[in-house]
Order: C-alpha cells, then sequence, then structure tokens
C-alpha cells in the first residue's frame, strides 16, 4: 500500500466502584430453583486457536480465498460473530474489498462503548445475562478488549485511506480513546459479582483480595514482562498515524507532535519515531514545515507475523471454607521468539543511496498480555463466585437472585471452569517502522525482500504499509 499525504509549512489490585444503578437492577432479578440439567454446548472457548487455525495457515500459505472461506464458517458460530467481525474485516482489507472490510468493522465498533454511561449500561446487560454463569464454558458473546480496539480503529482508519478519505482516516482515529472504557466496564463487572456473591462468599469465608493468587507463576511471569508499557488503550501505530494525517490533512503540527510523544510512551525505543518527533520539534521551535525545501518523507510500516494464541494454565486458589479449588486461566507465553528487523535499501537507478534496517514499533503479544492481566480481577471474581455457589448448591442451601435464576450444574462433573482462548489471531505480531526525508525524485525500496517503486514529493509523506505473513506478502 502507497499513500501520498500532503504537508504545508507485580500484583493486580482489585479496583473499587459504587454503581448503586447497576446493583439495585440486579436485586430486581427474579428467585427461583437451580437447572440441575447442565446445558450442552457444541462450541469450547478454549477451543478457539484450534477452530481458527486453518485459517491462519491459509492466509501463511497465501490462499487467502480459502481462508475467507473457512473465517466465514466459523462466524455461524454464536460466541464468536463480533470476534469474527474483526478477523472477517482483516481478510477483506488484505483482499482489497475495502467497503465490505468497511462494513464488517462497523458491526464490531457498535459494539464499543463511547462513554462511561455506555460502559456501565454494557456492565449491567452482561451482569443480568444468564450466559455470563455459565459453569463449564464460555456462552457470551466476544467482548472487545481495549488493545484489539485500537486496531479495529486503526485498520478502519486504513480503509479509508485506500478509499481515499484522509478526513474520514483521521475522524476514526480520534475515537480510539473509546478504548478506556473497556478497563471500567471490566471493573464493574467485577464489583458487580462481588455483590451478587456477597452472601456466599462471606458464608465460606472467601477473601477476594487473599485468594494466594500471587503463587501463579505464569501471572506472575507475565506482569514482570509487560511492565514495560503503561497500558493498553494506547497504540504507537494508530499514533504515528494520526501524526501524519494531522500534518497532512490540518496541517496541525503541534497536534501532531502531540500525538508522537504519545507513541514513544508505547514504544521500547525506536530510532525513527525519536528522529520523527526530533524533526516536527524543530519546526514547531522555528515556525517552519518539518520539511526541507524540496524534500519530502518515506514511511514503512512493515507488519511481521501473527499475533501469539492465548495457552491455558492451572491456579490453585484458596476458596476459604470450601478449600484449594483449580481453574483453568488464559495465559500468554512470556517465552517466544521476536522477528528480526527487516533490511532496507534505497536507491536511485543503480546507486544505493540508503543501506538499513527497520525497527520494532509495537510487539503486538505485549499488548495482548497486559490487557489480559487488566481482565484478571473480572475473570477471578467471576469464577470463584460462581464455584461459591456451585459449594452451597452441593451442600443443599437455598439458592436465589440472578446466579439462582441462572446457573446449570452437572454434579458429576469436577473439572475447572475452562479458559476463554478467544482473541483476534489475525493481528500481527509485530509491526517495524522506518522513515526517512529524501529528496524529490523517483526511487526504489527494497524492504527485506520486497521492492517498490516509489515517488517522493516536496513537502509529502510516502506511506507504505507491508503485510508479511509467512508466503502471503502484501503492500
Amino acid at each position: 500500500m502507497v499513500l501520498y499525504m500532503s504537508h504545508g509549512i507485580g500484583v493486580i489490585k482489585m479496583k473499587i466502584y459504587r454503581y448503586l444503578s447497576v446493583f439495585s437492577i440486579l436485586a430486581l432479578a427474579s428467585c427461583s430453583t437451580v437447572d440441575k440439567d447442565a446445558t450442552k454446548v457444541k462450541f469450547a472457548a478454549n477451543g478457539y486457536p484450534s477452530i481458527f487455525k486453518p485459517v491462519r495457515v491459509d492466509l501463511a500459505e497465501s490462499k487467502l480465498g480459502s481462508a475467507i472461506g473457512k473465517n466465514h464458517r466459523v462466524g455461524n458460530i454464536k460466541q464468536l460473530r463480533n470476534l469474527n467481525s474483526l478477523e472477517s474485516g482483516r481478510l477483506l482489507q488484505l483482499d482489497d474489498k475495502f467497503e465490505d472490510s468497511i462494513n464488517a468493522y462497523d458491526s464490531a465498533i457498535k459494539t464499543i462503548p463511547t462513554s462511561e454511561k455506555e460502559s456501565i449500561k454494557q456492565a449491567k446487560n452482561i451482569l443480568l445475562d444468564k450466559n455470563t454463569y455459565n459453569y463449564y464454558d464460555i456462552k457470551s458473546a466476544y467482548n472487545i478488549p481495549d488493545f484489539a480496539t485500537t486496531f479495529l480503529y486503526t485498520y478502519q482508519a486504513l480503509n479509508y485511506l485506500k478509499t481515499n478519505d484522509a478526513k474520514q482516516a483521521l475522524d476514526t482515529l480520534n475515537n480510539i480513546d473509546n478504548a478506556k472504557f473497556w478497563a471500567n466496564k471490566q471493573d464493574i463487572i467485577a464489583e458487580g459479582m462481588k455483590h451478587i456473591g456477597k452472601k456466599n462468599l462471606e458464608h465460606n469465608d472467601i477473601k477476594i483480595d487473599d485468594l494466594n493468587l500471587n503463587d501463579f507463576k505464569d501471572l506472575n511471569e507475565m506482569l514482570e514482562f509487560s511492565g514495560r508499557i503503561p497500558n493498553t488503550y494506547g497504540n504507537p501505530l494508530s499514533s504515528y498515524l494520526k501524526a501524519m494525517l494531522l500534518s497532512s490533512v490540518l496541517k496541525d503540527y503541534s497536534d501532531a507532535l502531540t500525538s508522537l510523544n504519545v507513541a514513544q510512551e508505547y514504544t521500547v525505543g525506536n530510532k525513527y519515531l525519536e528522529q520523527t518527533v526530533a524533526e516536527f520539534s524543530a519546526a514547531l521551535r522555528s515556525g517552519n514545515s518539518p520539511y526541507s525545501m524540496g524534500m519530502g518523507r518515506v514511511v514503512v510500516f512493515y507488519e511481521q507475523g501473527l499475533v501469539n494464541i492465548r495457552q491455558s494454565a492451572t491456579a490453585k486458589l484458596d476458596l476459604g471454607n470450601i478449600g484449594d479449588k483449580k481453574f483453568d486461566l488464559p495465559i500468554y507465553s512470556t517465552k517466544y521468539k521476536f522477528y528480526e528487523p527487516k533490511q532496507v535499501i534505497i536507491s536511485i537507478g543503480d546507486k544505493e543511496i540508503i543501506n538499513t534496517y527497520t525497527e520494532t514499533l509495537m510487539d503486538t503479544t505485549l499488548f495482548a498480555m497486559k490487557s489480559l492481566i487488566d481482565d484478571y480481577p473480572r475473570m477471578i471474581v467471576q469464577n470463584v463466585v460462581i464455584e461459591a455457589y456451585k459449594y452451597d448448591y452441593e451442600q443443599n442451601f437455598a439458592l436465589g437472585g440472578v446466579l439462582g435464576s441462572h446457573l446449570k450444574f452437572n454434579l458429576s462433573k469436577t473439572e475447572p471452569k475452562r479458559a476463554d482462548l478467544r482473541s483476534w489471531l489475525l493481528l500481527p505480531s509485530s509491526v517495524d517502522l522506518f522513515e526517512h526525508k529524501l529528496d524529490s525524485g523517483d526511487y526504489t525500496i527494497q524492504i527485506n525482500n520486497i521492492r517498490q517503486n516509489i515517488q517522493i514529493q516536496q513537502g509529502k509523506t510516502t506511506l507504505l504499509w507491508i503485510v508479511d505473513v509467512g508466503n502471503f506478502k502484501k503492500v
């Protein structure tokens, strides 16, 4: 993809929330007996990586049509419809069907809360949804996390750039702050669950803040590994692209520099980003354009591979009078290989003028991991509360309220609740960045084994967005 942009001058803490409106609605839920027949499900959320594996394999083998067909069949599963909008949007985008991709992404964007009020409303709906309380498997809809939301808006902006609507692309990127509401929603759900199960937790002497979760090795490793970024509702790829659009569409170099500074907060050192920040800072101080007369800029976003999948691990938690219980929880391994930088050669005719390498702008698995950690309070409280209800049910205690209406138990089953391994699996493993200012003219650029003829124009940015997944290459 080539675009031209014109320029002128250690420890999880459970947060406490007081949302009386949520709890008052919960109190109105009807009371009834528990259905002892376990509901049979055809889909297991812990099986999503294996269900989706054929799609990833086909893409890596450059069989895009086959990947789209297999993904379409996956989308018929109820628990995957929202997630499938993300996967479909990405595949259609890679197939140059940008209008169809826009529609797929729009269906996912409609589920993203755009205010605290909406996040509270969605949290209420989840708390009152009987699928939230299924004991043996995940029956609820996929809830798009913050880091995936930032990619959703970024890829939608890319669609608009491909359809020559830079203003709409910038408007889309301006909505990325909506990703912040996801964590708020998860905290509300966690606190709502504690309110629902308060009687059962106290009765069984279960202390939510003292479950021996600190002994869960996999979680500790993720906490230590992911500490290098502040949160996951920011995205350096999004911020860098937004800066380019702000400077080209609005000629707003001040806001562009602000966006570049935000990108730096989420990047563990990138000389090209630092170089761009320095150029824009100097331009603002001097009151000039970020470009010298007769020069333009080339920017390369290089997506490599596919994001790592979630795995499951067993944690043993202390549930007070109930004793130790094992839970299957989703994790990301902190031991994985990183892609090597890609060589960049720029030449005029037979003359080589630049020979260098890209640098990592973002490691997607790192962001996915930290986002998952932020969801652990909700996940742990939900599982523990349901386990407490199950125990009381086994002891023939009378149950009522929301969980008494919704829980379905088969007392012959003793395995832990399955880990939810659903995640957006067509995101890149990592994104590299290269940028350089060049004199106006025609050039040949080679990144790894991909060659492209480009034209650098005065005061403009030439953007190359490259996707490299196995045998599948796209510029």
